[in-house]
């Protein structure tokens, strides 16, 4: 009994020993190499941090790559040649294949644009008094919040404006309203009313008397981005130095201490070469996501049966909705608040039947549904496979209630036809199309309240026999 006794023992401490060695082993094969627990982890919170610094830096980036195009002369795609602090006007109103096309252009106004470098001086700006003809100063900083001066919030009176920079202090003269840029670098967006041909000449004189002196010229626009770069780490390379060189909101303390994390913030000079096999992963990543992101937003785009109906989400002035102001940015370029301009669109009739101009259609605003506005309301018709203005012999683009030949039914309604054929009854205003899709929109410039609040509806689109 003793003997077998020991032989269990034994056995039973081999066994011990043996399972000891064999979970020894299979420990050390099943855990991780620390170098890529670091990787790992480094990559997640690069990605993390990353995703969120690509959406809100979008448009400081996408911004300068068109300053970059539009500051040199022969660079810019579409010819616009802006150089630093000089305004640059539009030589006429917008026409079929022309600098707005593939935009949805407005067509009832003049436009002037000029980049702006406010980083060690002021700019000084006058414009003349348009004795109450519309016009609006959009003035953008490079995160692409705006504010705007002009008609509806200082009046059309001669005036002078001082435009600053974030870091500015001193003194604003009497009688000078300031205009203070969040960043060192902006835009300026003019829009000047047409009324009709005749009336083109009056308003390209008056456009050109606003003059624009001052500010600075410190930079060199062959260091901003190119296109390719809105897809690669160069992103982040402009963002830092974007970052490094302008002030933030108070309230990003928090997402700049994640990005300093992963050598994108303010506290950190990014250097590409330099970074961890993790981290690289992570931020090549959240470029290739992030941009991803903003191309497919159209794809999540609400879809309606006739009119669109006024977004609950804003425009101009985004606050810390980030992901909302770079897919305007990505799919546009600078949205006007909506005390300013409203547009409405359809591509549908009333039924729901997308619009095409093989067909014939009629829009009837009768005198309680006409767009309540306090400057003047436009209706435009496009193409809708390039959202471009649709060539016509007559050269009509739109129907204004500003226009001098706008027709109204004695009752005082207003009647727009679109057909490809001018209308022979003498009381309908015409907006030719052409044979294929078609895209509709109603602008209200200053819109009222009942505009503003979803309340107004524009009256239908109606198929004609």
């Amino acid at each position: 009994m003793t003997l077998f006794t020991d032989m269990q023992r034994l056995d039973g401490w081999l066994c011990m020993v043996l399972c000891a060695v064999l979970s020894a082993q299979v420990l050390a094969e099943s855990r991780p190499d620390p170098a890529a627990v670091v990787a790992h982890r480094q990559e997640s919170l690069a990605y993390a941090a990353g995703l969120q610094a690509y959406l809100y830096g979008y448009p400081v980036v996408d911004y300068y790559r068109v300053m970059r195009d539009q500051t040199t002369l022969g660079r810019d795609p579409k010819g616009v040649y802006a150089p630093l602090n000089e305004i640059v006007f539009q030589r006429g109103l917008a026409t079929p294949g022309g600098l707005y096309a593939g935009r949805g252009p407005n067509s009832s106004t003049l436009y002037f644009t000029a980049w702006l470098d406010v980083s060690t001086e002021p700019l000084q700006v006058l414009v003349p008094d348009t004795a109450g003809r519309y016009y609006v100063l959009t003035w953008a900083d490079m995160y692409s919040e705006v504010q705007h001066t002009g008609r509806r919030t200082t009046g059309t009176s001669a005036q002078r404006l001082l435009v600053v920079g974030p870091d500015w202090q001193g003194t604003v003269p009497d009688g000078v309203h300031l205009v203070r840029l969040r960043t060192h670098h902006g835009y300026l967006l003019g829009r000047m009313l047409v009324e009709s041909d005749a009336d083109l000449a009056e308003a390209s004189a008056l456009m050109r008397q606003i003059r624009l002196t001052g500010g600075s010229r410190t930079l060199d626009t062959d260091e901003l981005p190119a296109a390719e770069d809105l897809r690669s780490l160069a992103f982040f390379a402009y963002l830092n130095r974007f970052l490094r060189e302008n002030p933030r909101l108070p309230q990003e303390a928090q997402l700049m201490a994640q990005l300093n994390q992963v050598g994108i913030g303010p506290a950190t000079q990014f250097d590409a070469d330099a970074l961890p096999n993790g981290l690289r992963r992570g931020l090549q990543r959240a470029v290739a996501d992030g941009h991803r992101i903003l191309a497919d937003s159209a794809l999540a785009a609400p879809a309606y049966t006739g009119w669109s109906v006024l977004s609950k989400e804003t425009y101009g002035s985004y606050g810390f909705d980030y992901l909302r102001r770079a897919t305007v940015e990505y799919h546009g370029f600078l949205g006007n608040q909506p005390e300013e301009t409203v547009y409405l669109s359809a591509l549908t009739d009333a039924a729901g039947v997308p619009l095409d101009g093989r067909h014939r259609y009629e829009v009837v605003f009768e005198p309680d549904t006409l767009p309540p506005v306090a400057a003047f309301w436009a209706l435009n018709v496009y193409d809708a496979r390039t959202v471009d203005l649709i060539p016509n012999t007559a050269g009509r683009y739109a129907v204004t209630d500003v226009m001098p030949d706008l027709k109204r039914r004695p009752d005082g309604a207003v009647v727009v036809w679109l057909q490809q054929q001018p209308p022979e009854e003498p009381d309908v205003n015409w907006l030719p199309v052409h044979a294929g899709p078609l895209f509709v929109t109603l602008r209200f410039f200053q819109p009222e309240s009942e505009v503003l609040s979803g309340v107004y509806t524009p009256p239908p689109i109606v198929p004609l026999p």
